[in-house]
């Protein structure tokens, strides 16, 4: 699959693209950014929980699973603080907070994309790839709602989404050629690899949005509205 690096980037798009597309249509409900967030971390996390662990679990074991998670971890807590000194939250105006907001987002999920390139253009079976691709896309469209909401509050238009859109998605394909230029055959390999994507975006998920959710509202509001986004995406992968 030599140009497996370009259907990555295409699906990684159209999904971002389409989540941006859907916050700019809940352009009405941004007072309620809470909500939208709550619920768009239940269905990463339901995706994470459902289709993408399992697979890590299945590739490899729970060694490899929990090695994966571990350095995803310790590479978002690097990020964090480096990108964190580059780019100082505004203390007054919330035009510039919700910039800062979005711009973090679109850093941390840039960099968990490039892991999971990796795994898509190193394996060699259709069947994963295909698996992939799905979970790309799928992904894709919460984390694009939650990056374009902050920035559409910020005051940005449709261009900065077709921009920030084929910048999320370059790492996918980077890494997909990277991968596939390597034919690196180890399922071991895909198995911490992918951990280590579910390890960022987790962190991502937990510290970067509910938290935020629960400062500008309840913990309980913001417990049921993930639950919901989670028992949706559940309820995908079980009925369809």
């Amino acid at each position: 699959m030599s140009s497996i690096w370009v259907v990555g980037t295409l699906f990684t798009t159209l999904g971002f693209g389409i989540g941006g597309i859907i916050a700019m249509l809940l352009k009405g409900v941004q007072k309620q950014t809470d909500a939208v967030y709550s619920i768009c971390a239940g269905l990463i996390l339901g995706l994470i929980s459902f289709e993408v662990a399992p697979e890590a679990i299945k590739l490899g074991n729970w060694v490899t699973f929990s090695l994966g998670i571990l350095i995803g971890v310790v590479l978002y807590q690097i990020i964090h603080k480096s990108f964190k000194v580059l780019l100082v939250p505004a203390k007054s105006g919330a035009k510039r907070s919700s910039l800062y907001t979005g711009m973090m987002l679109m850093i941390f999920i840039t960099f968990h994309n490039l892991p999971i390139g990796i795994i898509l253009g190193s394996n060699q079976e259709a069947t994963l790839s295909l698996s992939i691709l799905k979970t790309i896309f799928l992904h894709n469209i919460p984390e694009g709602i939650i990056v374009f909401t902050p920035f559409f509050m910020a005051g940005l238009g449709i261009w900065p989404l077709v921009f920030f859109s084929i910048i999320v998605a370059l790492p996918v394909g980077f890494g997909a050629y990277f991968g596939s230029t390597l034919h690196i055959d180890n399922p071991f390999f895909w198995s911490v690899f992918i951990s280590m994507s579910i390890g960022m975006i987790y962190m991502v998920t937990v510290k970067e949005i509910l938290t935020d959710s629960i400062k500008a509202s309840t913990s309980i509001r913001v417990f049921l509205l993930a639950a919901i986004g989670f028992g949706c995406i559940g309820a995908y992968f079980v009925f369809i």
